[in-house]
């Protein structure tokens, strides 16, 4: 994958492939790119414990990697000691709420982390600067300061001295990054529901009635109603109406104008709307590749 130009908005984790992955937002293109993992970048804990307390996680060879010794310091007492770093092939290993992971065997540190943010953090990422990738590389993109932030951070140094300058400065950089326009759009959903029961998106076993889309460019509402007629709006004048017969209809009309756009904004679409729409298209029998959410 090469790309000239994209701005860091994401990391998360395929769990079939078992590597990180970084999302990039391309300005020109108003999409977003994919790069995993190819540094060999593996989940890890340390503990305190000596290697003969840690025979029952050494013995999962299929998950767990050679233990050894790494040296660290201690901030509490600051000084300098040894404690044995933990490497796993697969983040629940180490953190996973089956109850048999590292950090509920033994006492553990870093293994409450999530595995993408340790990985932007071991190296060094940024999110919300700017990177190319060429040969499958990373390389930051260095974006000079407005000339308004450069004279204030100016008149700010002259006033500090010693290490603060330092921290400063890389804030300054950070904060005064260009921000893009992202493509975006919202939405919103609702459900037809029993009075005083409130819908479970787990068992998404009542119809979506209405759908909501709102951009820059369009507004409109996606409609399902068993008779095929619109239903009476009020005060949607500025909306464009979709009516569907078919409730399976409405909701595949509904992925493909998510994929035409990068972003997708919600109210609480992460504990709601997105899991009831994957949830309710499954309960309908569309296929796994036409539903483009991700739990």
């Amino acid at each position: 994958m090469e790309l000239e130009e994209g701005l860091l908005v994401s990391a998360t984790y395929d769990g079939e492939k078992k590597v990180a992955v970084l999302k990039f937002y391309d300005p020109k293109r108003d999409r977003v790119w994919l790069w995993y993992d190819n540094t060999g970048h593996k989940p890890y804990c340390y503990t305190k414990l000596p290697l003969e307390e840690l025979e029952v996680i050494r013995a999962r060879k299929d998950i767990i990697l050679p233990i050894g010794n790494e040296e660290k310091l201690d901030l509490l007492t600051d000084s300098r000691i040894t404690v044995r770093k933990i490497i796993a092939t697969d983040p629940l290993a180490i953190g996973g709420s089956s109850g048999k992971s590292v950090r509920d065997e033994i006492k553990a540190w870093e293994a409450d982390i999530k595995y993408y943010e340790n990985y932007v953090y071991d190296r060094s990422l940024l999110v919300g600067t700017y990177y190319k990738i060429e040969k499958g590389a990373l390389f930051p993109v260095e974006k000079e300061v407005p000339e308004l932030v450069a004279r204030s951070l100016g008149e700010i140094l002259s006033k500090n001295t010693g290490e603060s300058t330092e921290f400063i400065r890389r804030w300054a950089a950070l904060l005064g990054q260009p921000l893009c326009s992202f493509k975006r759009i919202a939405t919103d959903i609702e459900v037809a529901n029993e009075e005083g029961r409130m819908p479970d998106p787990e068992k998404a076993d009542r119809e979506i009635i209405a759908v909501s889309f709102h951009s820059d460019v369009e507004s409109i509402v996606y409609l399902y109603s068993k008779k095929g007629n619109e239903p009476s709006l009020e005060n949607t004048a500025a909306y464009k109406s979709v009516v569907f017969a078919e409730e399976s209809a409405l909701l595949r009309a509904v992925f493909n104008k998510m994929l035409d756009y990068p972003v997708l904004i919600s109210f609480n679409g992460d504990d709601f709307d997105l899991r009831y729409l994957k949830h309710r298209a499954e309960n309908l029998g569309i296929k796994e590749d036409e539903i483009p959410i991700q739990l």
